[in-house]
């Protein structure tokens, strides 16, 4: 289900980040790694949960994705997909596979190896959304 990862009075003033990952331990871990990093984070497990929550959230700024999500047609098709819908959101991209080959990703997309740790994610984080 797509739900908020933490319910927070304080939401409205936090940008909002969305997790895409199918494996619910490594997705939860992942939001909480966003929300202490101070976003309000919403949780995706597929592809097409990710497009519609891209779709009703025009204040989202940051997309966290898995780069091996099952079904997925090609290893970063999601995350292409995504910079050419909304170019302006931040995107990072986890794996625990190869790193990509240069020019696989969107230009401005960040890869890091999985999982997300809370001190990777400062240093991802840090200038990548306003």
């Amino acid at each position: 289900m797509d739900r908020p990862a933490s319910p927070d009075p304080h939401n409205a003033v936090r940008p909002l980040a969305l997790v895409v990952e199918s494996e619910t331990d490594a997705r939860i871990a992942t939001a909480d790694r966003l929300a202490e990093a101070g976003f309000e984070v919403l949780e995706a497990w597929s592809a097409q949960s990710a497009l519609l929550q891209i779709e009703r959230h025009p204040r989202l700024r940051l997309v966290v994705v898995d780069a091996d999500l099952p079904g997925a047609e090609a290893r970063f098709a999601l995350t292409c997909e995504i910079a050419r819908s909304r170019p302006a959101l931040a995107l990072i991209v986890l794996s625990a596979g190869p790193a990509p080959d240069l020019g696989a990703l969107p230009e401005g997309a960040r890869f890091t190896a999985k999982p997300l740790t809370a001190a990777r994610a400062r240093v991802l984080l840090d200038g990548l959304v306003a």
